[in-house]
């Protein structure tokens, strides 16, 4: 795992200095600008961004009353406002519970660094730089060109070397004992001839930033939240040029199948929606418009005169006369009604009335002959069958 640090070189965050610490901890620093300071990055691994301190206002507070998001950002502000330079709106605002700090920095200027490193396939972490001087002490860090200062309640700043001497002013002339500020350094800096009651301690850039990324302090403070987007995803998944063009017609399909079931049920329900009007308005010309289809329904029908239902006797009947087929029986007309059955006969022989007679024996039927005429040893006219439900 290879741990990157970067350091900017000024307030206008354009010139940064990478510094890389891989697994046996070697140090390697190397100096970009910031639109090309990913092509330093290798993906998979841990990215901590020190933004300068002087960019950040910051109160120690330990929000007692438990006020929460903007009710305590205007309450922290309404405290701070004497040291405020930007207007609220312009300002993002942070507060990190476990270090009871409230912080806040230029919101276009704090999106300007997110936005840029958002796609970084690894860990990211953006951090106050004097988080990186030891914690719970004041101590100041004093390097060839710059300095930071950090405070025991976590606040802090930086600046160039051409403003310490009045920073420390200021701060004396605010009741800090200067006694009580450690100096930190890789040599001793000309200024202490100047200020020779402070207190030196020569150590390496790189063993305060190991420090930093070994300490568990800040594991669970990050001024940094990644927005999802789809350079991110795609980064992440490590897809082919085929898996990745899968994925997305997937993720198409996925999106439009829903909206496409929709638009077939909603055309659905019109059509039949419409084809129900229809037969409205077929059924009664002043149909107006549906509202209650059963409700109509019953309406419609209220005054319709109940029809005889078809018997299974009727049926059965019917089953019979489909199987005697005979060219001497020109027509058979039902009656389902009367619930009588007119067979007309052109010379029918008696063996075959007799049989059809036979067919029909298992049914309750009653023949009525009355009509039949015997000629030329056949039977015509009209053979009349009444049978009962």
């Amino acid at each position: 795992m290879i741990n990157y640090l970067i350091k900017f070189e000024d307030l206008s965050l354009s010139t940064i200095r990478l510094f890389t610490y891989d697994e046996g901890n070697k140090n390697q620093v190397r100096k970009f600008n910031l639109i090309d300071v990913k092509e330093g990055l290798l993906p998979g691994n841990n990215l901590y961004i020190m933004l300068p301190s002087a960019l950040f206002g910051f109160k120690a507070t330990k929000n007692d009353i438990g006020l929460k998001n903007d009710i305590l950002k205007a309450n922290i502000f309404s405290e701070s406002e004497d040291g405020l330079i930007s207007n609220i709106s312009d300002l993002k605002f942070f507060f990190q519970p476990s270090l009871n700090l409230a912080s806040w920095i230029n919101y276009s200027t704090y999106n300007s660094i997110a936005e840029h490193f958002n796609d970084f396939d690894g860990d990211v972490h953006v951090y106050p730089e004097h988080f990186l001087l030891p914690e719970g002490i004041n101590s100041i860090y004093i390097a060839e060109h710059s300095f930071i200062c950090s405070f025991e309640d976590l606040t802090g700043f930086s600046g160039s070397n051409d403003l310490l001497e009045d920073y420390l002013q200021i701060l004396v002339s605010d009741g800090l004992d200067l006694k009580t500020l450690q100096v930190l350094g890789e040599s001793e800096p000309v200024l202490l001839n100047k200020f020779k009651d402070l207190n030196f301690n020569k150590i390496q850039l790189s063993d305060i930033h190991i420090n930093f990324i070994n300490s568990l302090k800040f594991s669970n403070v990050n001024f940094f939240k990644r927005k999802l987007s789809f350079q991110y995803v795609k980064q992440k998944l490590k897809f082919n040029f085929f898996e990745f063009w899968a994925f997305n017609i997937s993720a198409l399909i996925f999106l439009i199948a829903p909206l496409v079931i929709s638009y077939n049920l909603n055309s659905s329900v019109n059509t039949y929606k419409q084809s129900t009007e229809k037969i409205f308005e077929q059924l009664n010309p002043n149909f107006k418009r549906l509202v209650n289809a059963r409700a109509q329904i019953d309406d419609l029908t209220r005054n319709i005169p109940k029809q005889n239902n078809i018997s299974k006797q009727d049926l059965s009947v019917l089953k019979y006369l489909d199987a005697f087929r005979d060219d001497s029986i020109q027509k058979i007309v039902i009656n389902l009604k009367e619930q009588e059955i007119n067979i007309h006969l052109e010379g029918l022989p008696l063996f075959k009335l007799n049989l059809l007679k036979q067919i029909l024996k298992s049914e309750d039927l009653h023949f009525i002959e009355s009509d039949l005429i015997e000629k030329d040893d056949g039977f015509f006219g009209n053979l009349l069958v009444q049978y009962e439900t």
